[in-house]
């Protein structure tokens, strides 16, 4: 599999820039990481979602993700690199008709570093091994998700929730370190707007939502508890994750939005 495209302007399916940020990472209140992510827009009216993530827990591991979506927010493609000591994992994960096709490829970390870099490499590639090969059934109602604030704002996009509405949803979330899939329930509720104070606005009015989660067969919750903040263009302000008595969190330190040409 090709690296993701980073150099984020250089698509020629890009056509504009919509926004862009930075995240600080924490985990139990100690600094762990940071996201670098962009909005951007695509010549077929869709959005292109990107982010890059730099993380020293549990392991030290590097992040990549691209999420391209419709005009109206659906998912048509998520595609993940995970370094992680010293090998590489790339994932895509492909909707088609009533279908998720997903593949998941491993290497050696040196081996893609090297087919960079040097002539010999790419003269001789060593082709990165497949581990993983599925298909999905879903509907066209299915919502991929992976572990990033910016997934939560193509989510709350295309949900359009009111406050004190709640809504169910079928999410197929890619699992880390493996980047296989695990189809869960996910009920999203905006709570209500509140008073927040973060690095980059000391007060505003921001929309408090929260996310639980639940595997198919189960009514109470399986998984970590998620409450998060944004703006009115639902970009994610500052987010908590609850696992046991752990608590992950990210807060924006940076943060611009530079175009109006969004649905």
């Amino acid at each position: 599999m090709d690296d993701l495209d980073f150099s984020l302007d250089g698509s020629s399916r890009v056509t504009h820039r919509i926004a862009h940020g930075v995240y600080r990472i924490t985990h139990n209140r100690r600094l762990v990481g940071e996201e670098l992510w962009g909005i951007f827009g695509l010549l077929s009216g869709g959005y292109r979602l990107m982010t890059e993530i730099d993380l020293t827990w549990p392991v030290q591991n590097q992040q990549r993700a691209q999420l391209d979506l419709d005009t109206n927010w659906k998912v048509q493609q998520l595609r993940v690199q995970l370094d992680l000591e010293g090998r590489r994992r790339s994932a895509c994960y492909l909707f088609t008709d009533g279908e998720i096709e997903i593949t998941v490829h491993e290497e050696p970390l040196r081996y893609a570093e090297a087919m960079r870099t040097t002539r010999e490499a790419a003269a001789q590639p060593m082709a990165p091994k497949r581990v993983y090969a599925n298909k999905l059934v879903c509907s066209p109602s299915t919502f991929l998700d992976y572990g990033s604030p910016l997934m939560n704002f193509a989510h709350l996009r295309r949900l359009s929730l009111g406050t004190g509405e709640q809504t169910q949803i079928h999410a197929v979330v890619v699992t880390q370190p493996l980047l296989e899939p695990l189809v869960l329930r996910q009920i999203y509720t905006y709570v209500r707007d509140e008073q927040l104070s973060t690095t980059i606005m000391p007060f505003m009015t921001a929309h408090r939502y929260m996310i639980e989660e639940h595997t198919p067969s189960q009514n109470q919750s399986a998984g970590p508890v998620t409450t998060l903040w944004t703006d009115q263009h639902k970009i994610v302000l500052k987010q908590e994750v609850l696992m046991g008595k752990d608590t992950h969190a990210c807060e924006m330190v940076s943060y611009a939005w530079l175009s109006e040409q969004v649905a």
